[in-house]
């Protein structure tokens, strides 16, 4: 299996109490460099347990996933990983500039590199000027902002992204989209962005993988043929865009009921 990112017959059982829980069955799938690849299946289907996994924080019951061909056995040092609860992920008593250059100091770079970096990925994500100000004197969407930026700032390789965007409003939603496909187009960074919003995944995404409902597998891997170049206003009134949304709903649903369409 080829691809900066592979996963090959990946498992996790979760055991205690006398319970066995098998979150993820058998999951297979690769990313390759320079892609945008959007994640989505039925609510509980392990996706957090998967990127988890993947990440390097949690390991496997059997299966491997492998960055550049390595296996990964802890986080690696060439990926970063930006979660959905970004009020836990942000310490309220740094500074934004401090939370962002936090990672890098286990770098070894100078300090004024550090700081390029950090003013680099700020003014990424718009908050060029916020480097002096507290998470909690920000909106949510702009703490969001933040944990991108510290994320870019690390410069990964890989990018993953755990439902970022669950907990903000419809506009914030939409802005924090259209950066993503920006930092990606403009930065060649490869993400895999983990969702549980349907129109979301094909907004954002070159490739969608669906998922079955728990225990898991790859249930289909659907190519997202619109145009690289998208807009909120237009993408979403596109007749292939909606036949792409129903394709992938149609999908979730078929995975709840335990039955694939066309099988």
């Amino acid at each position: 299996m080829h691809g900066l990112l592979s996963v090959s017959g990946l498992k996790k059982v979760y055991e205690g109490s006398g319970r066995r829980v098998e979150a993820v069955r058998d999951l297979t799938f690769t990313v390759d460099a320079g892609e945008l690849v959007c994640l989505v299946g039925p609510s509980g289907c392990g996706k957090t347990t998967l990127l988890k996994c993947m990440a390097g924080l949690l390991t496997p019951t059997s299966g491997e996933v492998l960055l550049e061909g390595r296996p990964v056995s802890g986080p690696p040092p060439g990926m970063a990983v930006v979660f959905q609860e970004y009020g836990r992920s942000l310490f309220p008593w740094m500074r934004v500039g401090e939370n962002v250059e936090l990672p890098l100091k286990q770098k070894q770079l100078s300090r004024q590199r550090r700081r390029a970096l950090v003013a680099d990925a700020l003014e990424s994500v718009g908050l060029g000027d916020a480097a002096g100000a507290y998470p909690w004197q920000l909106s949510g969407g702009m703490q969001q902002r933040v944990a991108i930026a510290r994320a870019l700032a690390y410069e990964p390789d890989v990018l993953l992204m755990d439902e970022p965007f669950a907990a903000v409003d419809a506009q914030t939603r939409a802005d924090l989209e259209d950066l993503v496909r920006g930092l990606w187009r403009d930065r060649g960074i490869t993400i895999l962005f983990v969702t549980h919003d349907i129109d979301e995944a094909v907004y954002l995404g070159e490739r969608v993988l669906i998922l079955s409902a728990s225990p898991t597998v790859v249930q289909e891997q659907l190519k997202v043929d619109l145009p690289s170049e998208r807009d909120q206003l237009h993408t979403r009134v596109d007749p292939r865009f909606a036949e792409l949304r129903t394709r992938v709903y149609e999908q979730i649903q078929a995975a709840k009921r335990g039955v694939v369409p066309g099988a």
